[in-house]
């Protein structure tokens, strides 16, 4: 015949009971917490190889844009070719192409310019290509003061550009007209207007997508386009 527990028996039984409840507790939280931290540094260091990913990504497409252009080997025979000439027109033009490539040299391991600088070196780009195009396109720039000291990719503007003039037809008849300007949303805004070829060069790749991916990576903004049948913009976040 069993025998009744006691009432001091009782009180040690729940006693453990609790005590083995809250051991269960205690460790089931440890669990839930080894395993959330887990899972977390899991995923950062997921993150972290996509970012590095795209990181290198980023640096092999900024590699292979500049260094299509041997800015070194060029820039110092630029210097020496406008040693040779007394003509003040080709003496102008070397100096505003040895401008392009002083640029291109400063801004090569790095991944922002202010948009004033950007500017100057557009200037001397436009030179070169009015030489080459005269009156065939123009390029008017309307940019706020205000903005010149924020960031944007080095060469951004004159892949638009480039852009522009590449899948637009540009001629004395029908002018390639291109306009930069700020917007009070806090864009910078390169539009052209819309005149497609019927054909286009070969292209390398290397144009309006490279922009939007560097955008994409360096600031994490998306760049807006916006086509009709009269013009072509690309809007670009004030960073």
């Amino acid at each position: 015949m069993n025998t009744p527990l006691q009432f001091p028996e009782i009180i040690a039984s729940k006693r453990q009971y609790l005590i083995l409840l809250r051991g269960l507790l205690v460790s089931g939280l440890y669990y839930f917490i080894s395993y959330y931290l887990y899972v977390l540094s899991e995923k950062q260091k997921n993150s972290l190889e996509i970012a590095e990913l795209r990181q290198a990504q980023l640096a092999a497409n900024l590699s292979s844009l500049k260094e299509q252009l041997s800015p070194h080997f060029l820039f110092n025979t630029l210097n020496t070719l406008s040693s040779l000439t007394q003509e003040k027109n080709v003496k102008a033009y070397v100096a505003e192409l040895a401008n392009v490539y002083r640029y291109v040299l400063q801004y090569k391991e790095l991944d922002t310019a202010t948009i004033k600088q950007e500017l100057a070196f557009i200037t001397s780009y436009l030179y070169i290509l009015k030489t080459r195009f005269e009156d065939a396109f123009e390029v008017d720039i309307a940019v706020d003061e205000k903005i010149m000291h924020s960031g944007i990719p080095p060469l951004t503007l004159q892949l638009l550009i480039e852009n522009a003039i590449k899948h637009n037809i540009a001629s004395v008849a029908r002018r390639l007209k291109i306009h930069i300007s700020n917007s009070p949303d806090n864009f910078l805004i390169v539009c052209n207007n819309f005149q497609p070829k019927s054909s286009t060069r070969f292209s390398t790749g290397i144009g309006l997508d490279n922009v939007i991916k560097r955008y994409q990576l360096l600031f994490n903004k998306e760049v807006i386009i916006e086509k009709s049948e009269v013009s072509f913009t690309v809007k670009l976040p004030i960073v």
